[in-house]
């Protein structure tokens, strides 16, 4: 028998098992503690819809925060706290240099989040994934204090703009199996070296003011993936302004500086005989139009380097997604064309990252991605990727 006919049977396997799970009723816990389906809150799992984000913001609440939270009982809300169970399956994954990789089990996540008592609401996430030989770690921890419908008080180990309920910066909602790049990128090495999707220690205030059309939300942190928040400051803002409640612009802005007093283990500033500022800044749009979904975002990162001055590089993506259905199943058709920035914009790659993901279930879906390098730097070739990959949370 011959590849082929093995890469067969594979597949075949695979999809028998999906069609027998597809008999199952499997609920997210957000749906169980709230008797509501999970396309109330998703357009497509796990992407917010405009009641998802108002969950979010009411901290992971059907109701304002002005509706009964003095009233609740402790006992109750924490038998009510759902806890989640999610994993993710890349069966198949080609690159061009033909790297082939079987991850049967790619990555478990088990969260949980909601109301823990009255004004106090949380959320928690570990992650398991096989580049780190199934090590769990805390992904994000995040504990809020809502004191009114326009004012929660946050305080987290999470992505920068965790409290953001928008799809355009969170790359944990992404629809595909590749990250974005911009979130994905160190830039220029100067907020600890690390990628601006991971973690950081913070403390921040964020709500909806102006007839809740506007979203808000400010805070202090440390170093990206500086797991103690040691010496070096980090502040950022972001705002939203919903033209319409499917149409949305916004800003976003990081400052700080990487200390090089700082002597935790957690952080690098790169041996450097001074502190490196950095900063990140961008605008971004999300806009619902029947089916169809468009986002956009562009960001400015600026970087003191190691050698003496500083560089800027400048990074966007554009991406289209379509909701449409086929009989009862969703099927979400994806585009993104991204285009990156490095050494002080003299180096620029474009990629075009397209597929479409089929939902068996409103929280089970199975996906087919291809991202191919349309302009690399010089001297760096370009690539491509085919991935197969099912996810489902239950």
């Amino acid at each position: 028998m011959n590849a082929r006919f093995y890469k067969f049977q594979l597949l075949l396997c695979l999809l028998s098992g999906i069609f027998w799970v597809n008999s199952a009723s499997a609920i997210p816990a957000f749906a169980r503690a709230t008797k509501l389906n999970c396309g109330g809150c998703h357009t497509a799992f796990p992407s917010l819809n405009q009641y998802g984000r108002e969950f979010k913001t009411n901290g992971y609440r059907v109701s304002p925060v002005s509706e009964g939270t003095g009233s609740s009982d402790f006992s109750e809300a924490v038998s009510q706290f759902p806890a989640s169970l999610a994993l993710i399956s890349r069966p198949y994954t080609k690159d061009k240099g033909g790297n082939k990789e079987v991850r049967a089990m790619h990555e478990a996540e088990l969260f949980a989040g909601g109301v823990l008592f009255q004004n106090l609401s949380g959320f928690v996430e570990f992650e398991a994934e096989g580049e780190d030989d199934f090590g769990s770690v805390v992904g994000t921890a995040a504990a809020n204090y809502d004191a009114t419908d326009s004012v929660h008080v946050q305080v987290a180990f999470g992505p920068t703009f965790f409290a953001d309920p928008y799809d355009t910066l969170s790359d944990a909602r992404r629809l595909t199996a590749a990250h974005y790049d911009m979130w994905n990128s160190t830039h220029g090495n100067a907020d600890n070296g690390d990628k601006l999707r991971h973690s950081r220690q913070q403390a921040s205030i964020f709500g909806r003011v102006a007839n809740k059309r506007l979203f808000y939300n400010v805070g202090v942190g440390g170093l990206t993936n500086d797991n103690i928040g040691n010496k070096s400051t980090v502040g950022f803002g972001r705002v939203a302004f919903d033209i319409t409640p499917d149409v949305m612009i916004g800003a976003f802005g990081v400052q700080g500086s990487c200390d090089v007093g700082t002597s935790a283990d957690f952080v690098d500033c790169g041996g450097a005989v001074r502190d490196l500022d950095f900063s990140r800044a961008g605008i971004d749009a999300q806009a619902d139009i029947g089916l169809l979904r468009l986002a956009a975002v562009y960001l400015r990162a600026k970087d003191d380097q190691l050698g003496g001055g500083s560089e800027t590089n400048d990074n966007a993506y554009l991406q289209l997604t379509y909701n449409g259905m086929t009989g009862d199943n969703l099927i979400v058709p994806l585009s993104r064309f991204e285009r990156s920035e490095s050494n002080d914009g003299a180096d620029d790659t474009t990629r075009l990252t397209v597929g479409v993901s089929y939902y068996f279930l409103n929280n089970f879906k199975g996906s087919i991605e291809y991202g191919n390098d349309l302009s690399t730097p010089a001297g760096v070739s370009k690539d491509d990727n085919f991935t197969l990959q099912f996810v489902v949370a239950f």
